[in-house]
Order: structure tokens, then C-alpha cells, then sequence
């Protein structure tokens, strides 16, 4: 019904009111939520707007605002779940292995893609500097996707073999099927990252990332790959959802996972979740952001404005404690941290051995940085993906917490950091499972 349901919906939110404010509290760059499920809000021949702004566009009153006060302009567009689309063309939807369409995901490999290209470039036309594009994921649990016929014709061109019939976890053609699912978002993210550079050379590109704990291979991503697609990862940390520990959790991955490139992490000014308006304590937020910005982040700080778009106060006059205070400590962040500790990370036992059930194998890669966090060590990721001897010997210990697989090459090159002096600290099952998840005998890590 184009919002005439919700007239009040979005009426006071201004952008340029919103770059006033971003630009009291101290922000270095405004992320501009321009596109959502249901709407738009910018003049798009593509996705409608709410149907109570009349001829109000608001990224150009943010666009004209920024420009004229030099405040760099991002603009968050969400890809996954556009209700809109999916309405208007069904075809579009994932579909499970029975063929059913799952209503709220749409297939990556449809022409849903097009028109994602044609909204950046609409967008683009407004002299922005950037977007955070969110998210590129496949689900976050059942039921999974995508079985439509373009994917199952993808696949059988790629692997000359039809697309398993289902979840199967004793199949070799369920490993190839999620070597597609990782494939189809790392081709998603590379082209709309091209696209974006080949209309505006200049405009950054970062996607919202799922590639660690608590997300598994239902996300359709690995923890390097589609870490590194844009000029910077995003992740969040997020108190209310994910704990404390998060924090440095996070932060520690972004870095592991994109070496020598800048990782920016989003965290919010709300309690509970996502749609609360309560304000964080200023303290509970310093320790956050602080947190973040000394393990070598840089730091978003996300309001979800009120119902009708209305700019909390509180909220700012926190927010622009907190960026005065940051900037007036800049020489304090940003060191290189001291590396103690390295976590091994197994994207393949997340897989794997874990499964449908992946908290089984994370809460050893979790407690192993708790212990790191109590004790007070320095502490970095190690990852499968990317691993090798010279990462390795970053570390003067190195720990495999119930990393259950561990491949030929693997073992080798752990055989190799510990004969050249390096500490191999191993627990719970590491190396007990082969490539397929099934208990072998002894372990991998015996030979």
C-alpha cells in the first residue's frame, strides 16, 4: 500500500537535520540509512518512498548539507530482504530443496541483481562518497536456500552433477553445494564492489559481514574470503546481542581477517536491541567504543531514530561526548598489539563437525579468548583459509581449541612452527575428525 497504512512513518526524518547533528557530535563521516526493505528514501524510479514525504527526498537534503559543511556522505542501501521487490517479482525468491519460496530471501543469482545496480547508480548520482551495503547473507537458519532453477542450473554447469536433493551431511555433493552457497555471495560482493568503482572510481564500497561466531555456514559466508571484498570489512559487536566480550572478540577478528587494511565496527546507542530508543549510559558506551578504538577499529556508532524519524538529544549529546573524547586521545589508539596468543580458527570444523549446531565448536574458540581476555594477553586469529608458517610464528603460542579437522597441510605446517620453537597448546577434539566430519580413530595431529 505504498505506507499509506503508517502516514506518520519516517515524517521527521531530515537529512540534513541528521548531518547538523552528526556534525556537533564530532563525526568524521555520516552512514545515511537511505534504503530499506519496504522503501526508499531518495527519488528512485525503482523502490518506492513513504507514502507521507510527498516530494521530500531526504538524501538529497543530506547530500546538499554534508556537502556544504565537507562531512564525508555513506549511504546504507540493504540488499537481503527486500520486501518490495519479492512482492513484485515472487520469482526472485529462494526457494528451499522442495521448491517452496521462502518469502523473505531473495536468490543472489537472480535478476534481483540488476536492479541493485541500477538503485547504487541512482544514488551514486547524488555525490556521495560511499556505501555500506547490508547484507549479504543467505539466511540464518532453516529453511535453506537456494534450490530455484537458476541455481540449480549454476550448479550443474559448474559441477556437471545435479544439486543434492537437501541438507546432507554425508555427501560430497552437499560439500560442493556449499562451496556454490560461499561462491554465489564472494560473486555478488565482487560485482557490486566493480560496478560501484566503474561509475565512481573514488566511492568507497563495505559490506555487512558474517563470517564469525555466532554464524555459521547457513550465512553462505567464510571468515577471509568475504571479509575482504570491499575497501574495509564492517562488522558489529553489540552488547545487547552478542556480550561483552564481544568487543575485543570482533575487533581482533576484523583485523585477522583483512591484514593491513582499516575494519570499521558498528555498535549501537540503544539498550536492548535493535528498535530501542532507550540511550546506553555514557559509560557503558565509553567502555565500548574505547574497547574497539584500542584494538585498532575504526567506530560507527548507530542510532535508530524514532518511529517518525525524530532525533533523540540525548542520544547526540552522548555520542558527541564520546567523539570529543575519542579524538582528543587519537595518539593512544592504533598501536600494534602485543601478540601472544594466537586462536586457530577452522572454518571447515564449523562446518563440518558443527553443523546445524556450530555453538558446539565456537564456545571453544570463545573460551579460549576469554581466557586470553582474563589473563590479560595479547591475543590475534589464525585462520584456515589463510594460514601459514610465517603467520604462525607471529605468535609465541599458538592454540587449537577443538579445531576437530585439520587438513594435510595443516598438520604440516603446525609440525613446522613447533619444530622451529614455536608452543602448540591443543584441546578438546582438534584433529579426532576427517575432511567429511566423521570421528576418525585417533587424530590427524599423531602422524
Amino acid at each position: 500500500a505504498g505506507g499509506r497504512h503508517a502516514p506518520d512513518y519516517a515524517r521527521n526524518f531530515n537529512g540534513a537535520e541528521i548531518v547538523r547533528r552528526s556534525v556537533e557530535a564530532g563525526a568524521e563521516y555520516l552512514v545515511l540509512w537511505v534504503r530499506d526493505g519496504e522503501f526508499t528514501f531518495h527519488d528512485s524510479r525503482l523502490v518506492p518512498k513513504p507514502a507521507g514525504f510527498g516530494e521530500r527526498d531526504v538524501l538529497r537534503e543530506a547530500a546538499d548539507e554534508a556537502r556544504r559543511v565537507r562531512l564525508p556522505l555513506i549511504v546504507y542501501c540493504q540488499l537481503q530482504y527486500p520486501a518490495h521487490e519479492l512482492r513484485t517479482h515472487p520469482d526472485w525468491k529462494a526457494r528451499t530443496s522442495e521448491g517452496k519460496p521462502i518469502d523473505h530471501l531473495v536468490c543472489f543469482n537472480s535478476p534481483y541483481t540488476n536492479v541493485v545496480k541500477s538503485l547504487l547508480a541512482e544514488m551514486l548520482a547524488y555525490g556521495i562518497d560511499g556505501f555500506h551495503l547490508d547484507m549479504v547473507d543467505q539466511g540464518f537458519g532453516p529453511p535453506h536456500g537456494c534450490w530455484c532453477e537458476r541455481c540449480q542450473a549454476g550448479f550443474e554447469a559448474e559441477h556437471r552433477r545435479p544439486m543434492p536433493r537437501g541438507v546432507d551431511w554425508g555427501s560430497e555433493d552437499w560439500d560442493r553445494m556449499l562451496q556454490f552457497r560461499y561462491a554465489t555471495s564472494d560473486r555478488l560482493e565482487k560485482m557490486l564492489t566493480e560496478h560501484v568503482r566503474s561509475l565512481a572510481p573514488r566511492a568507497t564500497v563495505d559490506f555487512n559481514y558474517h563470517g564469525n561466531p555466532p554464524f555459521s555456514w547457513e550465512v553462505g559466508q567464510t571468515p577471509v574470503v568475504h571479509a575482504g571484498n570491499g575497501d574495509f570489512v564492517t562488522g558489529e559487536a553489540g552488547l545487547w546481542a552478542f556480550g561483552a566480550l564481544t568487543a575485543s572478540f570482533n575487533a581482533a577478528w576484523y583485523r585477522a581477517a583483512t591484514p593491513g587494511k582499516p575494519f570499521q565496527v558498528a555498535v549501537q546507542r540503544g539498550v536492548r536491541m535493535y528498535h530501542d530508543q532507550t540511550t546506553r549510559p555514557l559509560q557503558d558506551m565509553r567502555w565500548e567504543l574505547f574497547t574497539l578504538l584500542a584494538h585498532g577499529a575504526f567506530v560507527t556508532m548507530i542510532d535508530k531514530t524514532a518511529y517518525d524519524g525524530w532525533l533523540d538529544p540525548v542520544a547526540y549529546g552522548r555520542i558527541g561526548e564520546l567523539l570529543h573524547e575519542a579524538r582528543a586521545r587519537r595518539a593512544h589508539f592504533g598501536q600494534r598489539p602485543v601478540a601472544e596468543v594466537g586462536i586457530y580458527f577452522s572454518s571447515r570444523t564449523r562446518d563440518w563437525v558443527g553443523r546445524d549446531k556450530p555453538a558446539s565448536y565456537f564456545q571453544g574458540v570463545q573460551g579460549a579468548h576469554k581466557a586470553c581476555v582474563y589473563e590479560h594477553l595479547g591475543f590475534g586469529f589464525l585462520f584456515e583459509e589463510s594460514v601459514s608458517l610465517d603467520a604462525l610464528q607471529q605468535f609465541p603460542v599458538v592454540c587449537l581449541p577443538q579445531a576437530g579437522i585439520l587438513s594435510e597441510r595443516e598438520v604440516a605446517l603446525l609440525r613446522a612452527y613447533v619444530e622451529g620453537g614455536g608452543t602448540l597448546l591443543v584441546t578438546g577434539h582438534s584433529g579426532q575428525f576427517d575432511r567429511m566430519g566423521r570421528p576418525q580413530g585417533g587424530t590427524s595431529l599423531e602422524a
